[in-house]
């Protein structure tokens, strides 16, 4: 069998985080189609910041079937304010720093290819600065846009030092690439645009069917027709990227309507943590419908997913920046199709799956005024139909976003990577 390095700061594995994503089920699907895979990543969590190594061990190993996990020391940087920035700053630092160290992967099968996934721009610099230490093609996964990700959230501009810092480490690391391929369907014309000559392939995320239990015959719990309750619920993170401050604000405003018109209850939990809890739930206990909040926190993913099936609807926002018209990649919009439950989505473009699939509406980003319209049109509509359209998202992300299926579409771009290098 071949073999591909995977580097991802943030990568999850279910036996450690409770949770896996992207990489693990990419890795699983991978061995398929002969390829052994070792996923790199830090022993720090996102978005907590927990750190899950203990003791001096500067590195951790896991082997499964067919791939295994590298986990390298990291620095804790769980709290708020000014503390945590600087401790995810020093996490980001420290995992770059080993990663690069001599001798510090001995012992890990030796790759055919190096895959560097930039959810911060470092980490994929260093995967290049390791595939051409070994010799290697080098495939570049662009999952955050750097720096266009500081210039949208963070307010820069272009002559800010950090900016041309990162515009350097951009141009060098998409320069040392082989091959492109990112979650974000726009990154080929993004790049192209930019002058680089560089294949690309769009791998969206997806679904791990796998995980699910496709009989459907556990009891899920639904308002029934007649109910005077319906719920809405958001699961993921809680960060300044997830906009959740509209959600409260839009909820609170549907809430209060509901009342004076003698509609439905509205409850909303929020399911999972990050950096902004502790002022969501300052902000939530300011407003009228706050006591209607429930805060679940962070729960095993097959927890999360039971509580995401009892929604009458799923809820998410994004920010209104240019920084999207290049392309979404939210895991939470496949998690959610899954659960069969009809979507409420603020987002400055349309969500190609859930219009295809007519499972949910889409309303203005950052709206609270358009979340709250969103919120009571799907309350005012039929069970049945929502059942309907969670039952077509459903059918939509596991016909068309099957991890084993994306599996094998990166297995031929590595296939012809290191065919052609």
């Amino acid at each position: 069998m071949k073999t591909a390095w995977i580097v991802n700061h943030y990568a999850h594995h279910r036996e450690r985080d409770g949770r896996a994503t992207r990489h693990q089920h990419l890795a699983a699907g991978l061995t398929a189609h002969g390829w052994h895979s070792v996923v790199i990543a830090a022993g720090t969590d996102h978005p907590s910041g927990r750190s899950h190594m203990n003791g001096s061990a500067l590195r951790e190993r896991w082997s499964g079937d067919g791939y295994e996990f590298c986990w390298l020391r990291g620095v804790d940087h769980r709290g708020s304010g000014v503390r945590r920035t600087i401790r995810r700053v020093a996490d980001i630092g420290v995992f770059t720093a080993l990663l690069l160290t001599p001798r510090m992967l001995r012992g890990l099968p030796r790759p055919d290819v190096v895959i560097g996934g930039s959810f911060h721009p470092l980490a994929a610099w260093a995967a290049s600065v390791l595939a051409r230490r070994l010799d290697v093609p080098f495939v570049f996964e662009p999952r955050d846009l750097w720096p266009e990700s500081a210039l949208g959230l963070a307010g820069m501009t272009e002559r800010h030092p950090v900016i041309r810092v990162l515009r350097r480490l951009e141009r060098t690391t998409v320069n040392r690439a082989h091959h492109l391929i990112s979650p974000l369907e726009g990154v080929g014309r993004y790049y192209a645009d930019r002058g680089h000559d560089v294949p690309f392939t769009w791998i969206p995320n997806g679904v791990a069917l796998d995980d699910q239990d496709e009989r459907r015959d556990e009891a899920i719990e639904r308002s029934e027709p007649g109910d005077d309750h319906f719920t809405v619920t958001y699961i993921g993170s809680m960060g300044p990227a997830n906009a959740l401050e509209a959600v409260l604000d839009g909820f609170d405003l549907a809430s209060r309507r509901a009342a004076a018109s003698g509609g439905p209850r509205l409850t909303l939990r929020m399911v999972g943590d990050g950096s902004d809890v502790t002022a969501l739930r300052e902000r939530a206990s300011r407003l009228p419908a706050g006591a209607d909040v429930v805060w679940d926190g962070r729960m095993p993913q097959d927890q999360a997913r039971r509580i995401g099936r009892q929604a009458d609807c799923l809820v998410v926002n994004m920010h209104d920046l240019p920084l999207y018209r290049h392309g979404v990649s939210m895991n939470k919009q496949y998690e959610y199709m899954l659960l069969a439950r009809p979507l409420l989505v603020g987002a400055p473009v349309t969500l190609e799956p859930v219009a295809a699939s007519d499972s949910g509406l889409h309303v203005r980003p950052d709206d609270p005024q358009a979340i709250a319209d969103g919120i009571l049109a799907l309350a005012a509509m039929p069970p049945a139909h929502r059942d309907a359209m969670g039952a077509r998202g459903r059918d939509h992300v596991t016909r068309e976003h099957d991890y084993r299926h994306l599996a094998g579409v990166l297995a031929g771009v590595l296939d012809d990577t290191v065919a052609t290098a």
